[in-house]
């Protein structure tokens, strides 16, 4: 009885995400990402694995875990054999930690939303927006695309309207049901983007999941929530069952020390570039963006376009280093002085713009930060 519940809340969650797939504009594109065929290919497959279980003689979790990321190419038939019970021990530690952390379990069994990941390699997104300033007009998933046609995808899109700027750039994860995430990453940041597409489902049953549909603000609250509870996640994870690979801590702090050399001069190139388009100078602003694009290129960073649409992509995650975003100083603030995790999702749940985020603030006697420096 306590199986077919299970399958019973499972397979709700899946058809409640199917509909909200299925109300994206995207799939009137034939150029964008397919997600409810997509789902309805990939989920009786992940159901028929659990099923199957006690029939099978799987590696043991951790041994899978350790032969998976030492894999340097994870499309081999060795990787592929390895991603299910990957997933399903990602899975059950995320779930662990999000039951220790006060989310409290579905008919005694998982969380909900149940996590579920499918390791992949995700979509490309194609983010577009007007050149005389940074905001977000529109994105796009992409079918998987090549690096050429990408920059295909984006001269077409500039030549239709060349009062925009385009690019297509890559994604680590995407919440569809299970979430997509991406094969190619390390075991921490492989849990790491785990938990950040759970939030996303966690929020699909709040006002803000749905207002992110059609609010780039509440998308914004969605996305910077996101980052920052799952970065709080995968933490709680690796304290508690440990990291397989811990020859990628000492790779893993030089690329931080390198990523924060990167976020400060982005941070100071998207200051010079509001400045120049609030001034009207369009063509210097782009040509200051290239400029600094070579730079970054020469100092190891690979970074293959950065226009109005680069801002304006990474700009919706507020948290992230190179951002100017008072939400991420803001949506930290309310983290810190919130009670628990739930307390936090419960709470960034309910907000809808960044009116209310601020408000959420004073309620509780915080004055909202402004935008780091």
């Amino acid at each position: 009885m306590r199986l077919l519940l299970g399958a019973a809340t499972f397979i709700g969650t899946f058809a409640l995400w199917v509909g909200l797939l299925g109300a994206r504009p995207w799939l009137a594109d034939a150029r964008g990402f397919d997600g409810v065929t997509w789902e309805l290919a990939s989920f009786p497959g992940k159901w028929l694995y659990h099923l199957g279980a006690p029939l099978r003689d799987d590696p043991h979790g951790d041994e899978a875990v350790r032969e998976y990321f030492a894999l340097p190419d994870r499309e081999v038939p060795a990787a592929r054999s390895l991603e299910r019970p990957v997933e399903s021990l990602i899975e059950g530690r995320l779930d662990a930690v999000l039951q220790r952390a006060g989310f409290r379990a579905v008919l005694g069994r998982s969380v909900w939303p149940p996590v579920a990941i499918e390791l992949t390699e995700p979509p490309r997104m194609l983010a577009v927006s007007p050149r005389d300033r940074i905001r977000l007009a529109r994105t796009m998933p992409l079918d998987d695309l090549g690096t050429a046609e990408a920059e295909r995808l984006e001269r077409e899109v500039e030549a239709e309207d060349p009062d925009q700027r385009a690019i297509v750039v890559p994604l680590g994860g995407i919440s569809t049901y299970p979430a997509i995430v991406t094969a190619g990453s390390t075991y921490a940041g492989t849990v790491q983007v785990a938990a950040h597409e759970w939030v996303h489902h966690y929020f699909a049953f709040t006002r803000l999941g749905w207002a992110s549909l059609v609010s780039r603000e509440s998308l914004a609250i969605n996305e910077t929530a996101a980052d920052i509870a799952g970065a709080e996640l995968a933490r709680l994870v690796l304290d508690q069952f440990g990291d397989p690979a811990p020859s990628e801590a000492a790779t893993a702090i030089d690329a931080q020390r390198s990523r924060a050399d990167r976020d400060a001069l982005l941070r100071d190139l998207r200051r010079e570039v509001d400045t120049l388009l609030a001034e009207g100078r369009i063509d210097d602003a782009e040509r200051h963006m290239e400029s600094a694009r070579q730079a970054l290129v020469q100092r190891g960073f690979e970074v293959r376009r950065i226009n109005q649409a680069f801002f304006a992509w990474y700009g919706t995650y507020a948290a992230r280093g190179d951002s100017i975003d008072p939400l991420g100083v803001q949506l930290r603030q309310l983290r810190a002085a919130s009670e628990s995790l739930p307390d936090f999702l419960a709470t960034a749940g309910r907000t809808t713009s960044r009116a209310a985020v601020e408000a959420a603030l004073r309620q509780r006697g915080i004055e909202p930060g402004g935008a780091p420096r």
